[in-house]
């Protein structure tokens, strides 16, 4: 009987990125339906800080109610630059510098061996993400023993050898949608075989955290929102460039809100684009609540929690065609609309403008697919199922 679960993840309790957010969701729940939880992490801070210091003291902490073991981080930074500068500039990197990339990113040895004793004492460990070397080092430390929840992207490490390894030697592996499990069948079914194929993505748990309320901040007049990171990497000058469009082209006196932090320098000087950082949960909720409708035009998700929030507040999302997985939930919720080019974005939001009947109904179809689907009790009866070998059921 499944009673004891570690979760590893290289940042925790600083941090609102998505697998941290996932695994600290995730264990919150379980300790809440009285499993024994313990967090593994390093004593780096967030991933926007060196990973190659210490900037949290080590040792033990209660976080969210959570018992937090931190351990201090490697200090390999120079190998991993060079193999990050090298692929940024399109070069071909050669096996060692992929080996690199990865045993030198941000990871702790010390964590690593601390786990064997978790692992002999019955826990069951979870690991995440496949993107950061930490991960890569427990489950090839521990072959066999290590279940992972890899958060894959179509991206270029997602074809590394170093990935196929990864997929070989962990014990289960937790996808969060049907795309990204179907990506990892396409390209590694063969190798990694049964524990990839037969097992249902468990999805994550969403369930607002915050009671929506009166907001602070009241936008006049019709507004889409995004809600998120502001990056490059989440398409955030692609999103400006081409609501700019829809403004030239229609002439609606509507606004973009951006909530959340990142790189202001995105956000055009424009009346029509308003950056309100980072707000708390209750006002972020208000403000989505009373938007035309969320807009996520990233192309590297492989969840996408926003656009479940943006569900559960009762609006209709829009996301990019050329994103399998935020278009495969929107489809099977039928819970919004896409688009794979400016010419189509614009007819969508006019369209969401126009249309208030539509959007209501694209609503109410999106929220019913996020309560159904990725409710906590279900998500984690089907985590259950996966880590039991298909034998263990939450109940």
């Amino acid at each position: 009987m499944i009673s004891k679960i570690l979760f590893v993840t290289p940042w925790f309790g600083g941090f609102a990125g998505g697998a941290e957010a996932l695994a600290r969701n995730t264990a919150k729940e379980m300790k809440k339906r009285c499993f024994e939880v313990v967090v593994f992490s390093t004593c780096c801070r967030s991933p926007y800080e060196s990973w190659w210091e210490d900037h949290l003291e080590k040792g033990h902490q209660v976080v969210e109610g959570l018992d937090v073991y931190r351990f201090p981080v490697n200090k390999n930074r120079e190998r991993y630059e060079a193999a990050v500068h090298k692929s940024v500039s399109g070069m071909e990197l050669t096996q060692e510098e992929k080996d690199d990339f990865f045993r030198c990113g941000i990871g702790s040895d010390e964590l690593v061996e601390a786990v064997g004793k978790y692992i002999n004492d019955g826990f069951e460990v979870i690991a995440l993400p496949y993107f950061q070397g930490l991960t890569h080092a427990i489950v090839n430390r521990y072959p066999g023993k290590i279940t992972l929840m890899p958060c894959f992207h179509d991206e270029p490490q997602f074809y590394w050898e170093n990935t196929k390894n990864l997929m070989v030697n962990a014990k289960n592996v937790l996808f969060l949608s049907q795309e990204e499990k179907e990506l990892a069948i396409r390209n590694y079914g063969l190798v990694a075989g049964r524990k990839i194929v037969e097992y249902p993505p468990v999805g994550a748990g969403i369930e607002l955290d915050a009671v929506v309320g009166a907001p602070q901040h009241v936008i006049e007049g019709d507004y889409f929102i995004y809600s998120g990171r502001k990056e490059r990497g989440k398409n955030v000058h692609l999103l400006c460039e081409w609501f700019g469009e829809f403004l030239k082209e229609t002439g609606k006196n509507c606004k973009l809100v951006f909530i959340g932090g990142g790189d202001e320098s995105l956000i055009p000087k424009d009346d029509h684009f308003i950056d309100l950082g980072f707000v708390g949960g209750g006002e972020k909720y208000s403000l989505i609540s009373k938007s035309a409708g969320l807009v996520n035009l990233s192309v590297n998700e492989s969840f996408s929690f926003v656009i479940f929030e943006a569900w559960l507040c009762r609006v209709p999302v829009v996301v990019h065609g050329d994103c399998a997985v935020t278009k495969g939930h929107v489809l099977r919720a039928n819970g919004g609309l896409y688009a794979q080019d400016k010419d189509v974005f614009i007819h969508v939001l006019k369209y969401m403008l126009e249309n208030p009947g539509t959007a209501k109904e694209l609503n109410l179809n999106g929220m019913n697919y996020a309560r159904e689907n990725f409710n906590f009790d279900s998500v984690l009866e089907r985590i259950l199922f996966v880590l039991g070998g298909g034998d263990e059921v939450f109940s």
